[in-house]
């Protein structure tokens, strides 16, 4: 054999093996599982991203609505705080003084004369043995 020939014979190898291999990985059924495989991730990915940042919108909006609250509470009550005294003076409030009342039948009326049973007189038998069931 030639030297050129040899040459030949080495560089159609290579080649072959190259285009082989381009040839095989796109008609090989790995490889398209592969793609199929590798597109179902990045599609995921994608959704996942966009997931969280519809997340993160929703919770910084939810504590925009929440400090909005607390502000308009805040409001509510210093509202409430500046016009009750104006509205009501300390005269109008009645005063309740229970230690003052020495009214018995009141008390007698609430209290009952006696303490109901919460049980009964006769035993059940639930709690009986053998021995003494007879």
């Amino acid at each position: 054999m030639d030297k050129d020939m040899i040459t030949y014979l080495i560089i159609g190898l290579i080649v072959g093996f190259i285009i082989g291999l381009i040839f095989m990985s796109i008609i090989s059924p790995k490889a398209r599982k592969y793609a199929k495989v590798k597109r179902e991730l990045e599609q995921t990915q994608e959704e996942l991203n966009a997931q969280k940042q519809m997340i993160v919108k929703h919770f910084s909006h939810s504590a925009e609505i929440l400090d909005n609250m607390a502000k308009d509470f805040r409001r509510l009550y210093q509202h409430m705080a500046e016009n009750s005294g104006q509205l009501i003076s300390g005269n109008d409030i009645p005063v309740i003084d229970l230690e003052a009342n020495d009214d018995l039948s009141l008390t007698k009326e609430l209290t009952l004369e006696k303490q109901p049973k919460d049980y009964s007189d006769n035993p059940s038998g639930l709690f009986k043995t053998d021995e003494n069931k007879s």
